[in-house]
């Protein structure tokens, strides 16, 4: 009988590169989505690509400027104050379909076009622009005033 073959060892370079991609996808798994808490822009980002809204309390990660159809996975493009046109901005926004989809304990609620809390004195405040039938339907969730 022969001896038992033995792989042959790891070099350290080799363990280095397969611990380094181990952690790349596990860092992959937790990376902030829209609607998320943070406390700089860095939380939500580390490519620059979204934004932390520090007027949302908690702060809320969404991405700054977003046309129709533009925003990362479940997201949705809300347009904020659009009358007069001069004054609107659009912003990715977490869509929901209930209050359970969204940051309760934080003071957010799930937020439909046509709700009372999105109306202002001199109409509505936000309208989603996506042009996806299935997006528009839907609500995002939206930091209330109790």
């Amino acid at each position: 009988m022969g001896l038992p073959y033995a792989a042959p060892p790891m070099s350290s370079a080799r363990i280095i590169i397969v611990c380094a991609f181990g952690l790349v996808l596990l860092g992959a798994g937790c990376s902030p989505q829209i609607g998320d808490s943070c406390g700089s822009s860095t939380d939500c980002s580390i490519n620059g690509d979204r934004i932390c809204d520090f007027a949302s309390p908690g702060g809320y990660c969404t991405v700054q400027g977003c046309d129709p159809d533009t925003c990362p996975g479940n997201s949705i493009c809300v347009e904020w104050r659009f009358s007069p046109p001069r004054t609107s901005e659009s912003f990715c926004m977490d869509r929901c379909g209930s209050n359970g989809g969204c940051r309760q304990g934080a003071g957010y609620a799930c937020v439909h076009a046509g709700d009372a809390v999105l109306e202002g004195p001199e109409g509505p405040l936000a309208r989603i622009i996506d042009l996806n039938p299935g997006a528009r339907n839907k609500g995002f969730c939206a930091s209330v005033a109790e």
